[in-house]
């Protein structure tokens, strides 16, 4: 059953909500936030449509959930123009929160999905913790999330958080990523033991150079710093039919003085130059000098050699001490906050995200039945692309099957010709002759290769192309006749 309805009471704990838009745009409004000024949402063939490129998005409907430690987050999403820069994730908004007027710093649970710009192209799992000691409230990204599906076909993410404190993302219910809270995220959700104490300097005297120069070391005598890196090869001639006297450039004989230039203003006239076509078959042109080797001679700017410091007292760290907002978290999935709304929000370059058939809440089981429009249509797809192969091999097969007939009639009738043969040979040879040249032609139009085609192209080509084979049939039947 397609509807937007909660399939438990809002106020039971864990309250499950699914969303399809067979019915609209309802529950989900607009911000009313300035952020989101021009943005275009619409309910549109059952989803929710981002219509407008190069804008940010805030729409969101209200929920009420409260993880009891298990949480199941899942949304099916259709990138029709690509997603070159922007997200087409989604947040789950902590509870309470005016759907109406939330913006990008509205605090969140859980922020999940897609997104990809520049150096970024990751499906995010991110949850909001506070430290109970600091009372500073992070987010921990998922350390190694998987990769974005940025295609153009309809993709399903889920995200299920169990009370064991683990984690799996499916994407078109296969594994991406799977793994613990306690360790999978960055930050850990377990701060560090030690921290550096902020107040412990370095001591001015601290030696941290691990070489020095060699203050005893002497530039040799022989040390010639004038030396060039590169000199002339003494040991090269000059290419035979080399043209010195001959410029490399000419004035372009053909160019004439337009007949708008005025001597008096803009001086006199000069043909632009061309390259000299004396020099096209020579060697080259002009002024030859020997090319450049490297000096052997050459030893550059001397400086002192390096030596191990006697006073080198190793790298600097400042001391640790505990770490005064430590703490163990414990059963971190069971502590997610209280979930007031989901909400779409996000910028993007790109038209057309179609988002559809939400599901929140705390049973992979109702979150596989939720899915069950996304399987339809996506086995629909898959039959239909099936039986587009299947038609295209039983066309590729009957058009065989049309040839191999052809060349059986034409053997059995080369048979009965031979046989004629005996009785009229004249008649017999030219009657074999015309065959033979009929099924030449017709074999050197089948070895003819035609330009490579996508399969779109020879969907659109098939009535062309069974009518040319048609008409191949027609003429591979027709036998000529004896003189």
């Amino acid at each position: 059953m397609r509807c937007v309805s909660a399939l438990l009471p809002a106020a039971a704990l864990g309250a499950s909500f699914t969303a399809t838009f067979d019915g609209g745009l309802a529950p989900f409004v607009q911000s009313s936030n300035e952020r989101y000024a021009g943005q275009a949402v619409d309910a549109s063939d059952g989803g929710l449509l981002l219509k407008v490129a190069n804008r940010m998005y805030g729409v969101a409907a209200p929920v009420d959930f409260q993880s009891d430690g298990t949480l199941v987050v899942q949304y099916e999403v259709t990138l029709t123009d690509g997603l070159s820069c922007g997200g087409a994730y989604i947040k789950l908004l902590e509870d309470p929160v005016d759907v109406a007027a939330f913006d990008d710093q509205s605090g969140y649970v859980v922020m999940f999905g897609p997104d990809k710009c520049g150096g970024t192209d990751k499906v995010h799992v991110i949850l909001r913790q506070e430290n109970p000691v600091s009372g500073d409230v992070l987010e921990h990204h998922l350390k190694d999330p998987p990769k974005a599906k940025t295609d153009k076909a309809a993709h399903l993410y889920s995200l299920a958080i169990r009370a064991d404190d683990t984690f799996v993302v499916h994407i078109d219910g296969e594994i991406a990523a799977e793994g613990s809270l306690m360790d999978s995220l960055e930050p850990p959700l377990t701060p560090e033991r030690e921290v550096d104490d902020e107040n412990d300097l370095k001591p001015e005297d601290w030696v941290d150079a691990a070489k020095i120069d060699d203050e005893k070391a002497k530039k040799p005598f022989d040390w010639d710093e004038d030396e060039p890196r590169k000199v002339e090869d003494e040991s090269a001639e000059m290419p035979d039919g080399w043209l010195e006297g001959e410029p490399t450039s000419v004035p372009d004989p053909d160019a004439k003085m337009p007949d708008d230039w005025d001597v008096e203003e803009d001086g006199s006239w000069e043909a632009p130059e061309v390259d000299n076509p004396k020099c096209g078959a020579a060697p080259g042109c002009g002024p030859w000098n020997p090319p450049l080797i490297d000096n052997p001679n050459y030893k550059g700017k001397w400086v002192r050699p390096k030596i191990d410091n006697p006073a080198y007292k190793g790298k600097w760290f400042p001391k640790k001490i505990p770490n005064p907002v430590y703490f163990e978290p414990s059963d971190p999935a069971k502590k997610l906050k209280k979930v007031g709304a989901l909400a779409v929000e996000v910028w993007t370059t790109n038209k057309g995200i179609t988002y559809d058939n939400f599901y929140l809440g705390a049973s992979v089981d109702e979150a596989k039945a939720a899915a069950e429009p996304f399987y339809e249509k996506k086995a629909a797809e898959q039959a239909a692309a099936e039986a587009k192969a299947a038609a295209k091999a039983a066309k590729k097969a009957e058009k065989q099957k049309g040839m191999k007939g052809a060349l059986k009639k034409a053997e059995v009738f080369a048979t009965q010709t031979i046989d004629t043969a005996k009785d009229q040979p004249l008649a017999a040879a030219g009657t074999l002759l015309a065959t033979l040249v009929s099924l030449s032609m017709l074999c050197g139009k089948k070895k003819k290769k035609s330009p490579k085609k996508s399969d779109d192209d020879d969907d659109d080509d098939d009535e062309e192309e069974e009518e040319e084979e048609d008409e191949d049939d027609k003429k591979s039947k027709k036998t000529p006749k004896a003189d």
